[in-house]
């Protein structure tokens, strides 16, 4: 019977048999790997943006204002004397107002963050399907 191999290398119809079959295995093993990464690159594309956090923002910009300010007045001396001069002729009574707007400022930033971030919630909610899971436990902040 003549030798069918189209291999000329080969010694046998055996390592014919075990050539095949080692190149089915890198067959499969690819089409696995291939639906392994076609299914990552799914699951890439449907995961959500990062969150904006706004809080960070709106301190962040805060706190750079109040560096910019002293900055300001630091560089040049007359400034500084006019900031030193208008400290010293301060009324107790006026700087408690002072002090007391500075904190009223302050929770009205907080009510704007967390209005910010509930619209942003509503927003994620609405887009995104819900995620079965166990429900989340209440956060409580502060005393009560």
């Amino acid at each position: 019977m003549p030798d069918t191999n189209p291999n000329p290398n080969a010694g046998s119809d055996s390592e014919a048999v075990e050539t095949a079959a080692v190149e089915t295995a890198a067959v499969e093993t690819l089409a696995v790997e291939t639906k392994t990464v076609g299914a990552a690159a799914a699951e890439a594309a449907t995961v959500a943006r990062p969150t904006i956090r706004w809080g960070a923002l709106v301190w962040a910009l805060i706190f750079g204002g109040a560096a910019a300010l002293t900055l300001w007045i630091l560089v040049d001396p007359g400034r500084r004397a006019d900031v030193g001069e208008w400290l010293a002729v301060l009324s107790p009574l006026a700087a408690a107002l002072f002090a007391l707007i500075a904190i009223g400022v302050v929770v009205a930033l907080f009510g704007v963050v967390g209005l910010i971030r509930r619209g942003e919630r509503a927003r994620t909610a609405k887009a995104a399907p819900a995620v079965a899971g166990p429900p989340r436990p209440p956060v409580h902040h502060g005393a009560r």
